[in-house]
This record gives structure tokens, C-alpha cells and sequence, in this order.
């Protein structure tokens, strides 16, 4: 699988999708998205792949973690919602508003064997956006400053009366 991933890297590592198309990549929560391989297939005239069979391949927004699909905050005292969807209908709303073609740099592999990915449009780094508009942690110290300032400004979920908790922390207890 290691190996997989690697060529895989290698691969995209300079894969610009020049018209973004919900048929190529799918959203899955707010952190992830499949790839459908058969795009870059395409891209490189494989004869051998018939039209109709997918394979997706699971990627990973590096330095980002966002609440999981399940996973609730209150907006309000007593008013709960799902922070979950939010994070992933913001992913969704990104990718298609933002103007410039998707690009997909990988930057390595987790420890669940997905491939860590910067995602961009246009100029626009996805995953930084995210946590800038408070709709992501910052995973480690990636984008702690934009964390912090989101935080002050009380962006998002960070207005919110009981805003999610961290999702690393959460997956402990769930």
C-alpha cells in the first residue's frame, strides 16, 4: 500500500484539473475528498481503462481537522447542531465558488494510509481558508496563527455558544 501511495504521489504530484468537475472529486466530510481515479487515466490516455468502472482514492486536507460528520455544537444554549455537515457543506461551497483550477499537491501519507494533500483553488489554499473562517482546526501547529486569529474574531464556530471540540479529542471518546 506504502508503495501504491507513493507512485500515486508521484503521480499527481503536478495534476491541475483544469475545469473542476463534481464527477471527479467528491466531498466526503469536511477534511477529505475522493479523487476518481479515472481522471488521471485520462489525463494520460491509458487505453486500457473502460468507461464506468471508478476507482476513488481517499484524500486527506493536510494541516486541518475538522468536526466529524456526527459530531455536534450549539449554536445557541440549547440549540444543538450538526458542525459536522457544516464543515463539510463549507468544503463544498469552496471548491465550487472559489474561480482557478483545483490543483492537488501531496505532501506524504497518514497513518491511516490516505494520501495528505494541499488542496487549491485558484490561489486559494482550501485547507488555511477553512481554518481562516473558522470551520477548521488547525491539525497540529499548520495553521495555528490563522486558528487563533479566527478564534479572536469569533469566526464561525467560534461564535457559537458551545462551539465543537477539538476533533481529535472527540474521536477518543466516540
Amino acid at each position: 500500500m506504502k508503495f501504491f501511495a507513493f507512485c500515486f504521489i508521484l503521480f499527481i504530484h503536478s495534476v491541475a484539473f483544469a475545469e473542476y468537475s463534481k464527477q471527479n472529486v467528491f466531498v466526503v466530510d469536511g477534511d477529505s475528498v475522493n479523487v476518481d481515479l479515472l481522471v488521471f487515466f485520462d489525463l494520460a490516455k491509458e487505453p486500457e481503462v473502460l468507461p464506468g468502472n471508478r476507482s476513488l482514492v481517499k484524500l486527506r486536507i493536510a494541516g486541518i481537522d475538522t468536526p466529524e460528520i456526527k459530531q455536534t455544537c450549539e449554536i445557541v444554549k440549547g440549540q444543538s447542531i450538526d458542525c459536522g455537515i457544516l464543515a463539510t457543506q463549507f468544503l463544498k461551497e469552496l471548491l465550487e465558488n472559489v474561480n482557478g483550477n483545483l490543483v492537488i499537491e501531496p505532501v506524504g501519507v497518514d497513518y491511516y494510509q490516505r494520501i495528505l494533500v494541499r488542496l487549491y483553488k485558484g490561489k486559494i489554499n482550501i485547507g488555511k481558508r477553512m481554518v481562516e473562517q473558522g470551520m477548521a482546526y488547525s491539525y497540529d501547529d499548520t495553521y495555528i496563527h490563522e486558528e487563533l486569529v479566527a478564534r479572536e474574531k469569533k469566526l464561525s464556530f467560534w461564535d457559537y455558544f458551545n462551539p465543537p471540540i477539538n476533533p481529535k479529542v472527540w474521536r477518543k471518546t466516540h
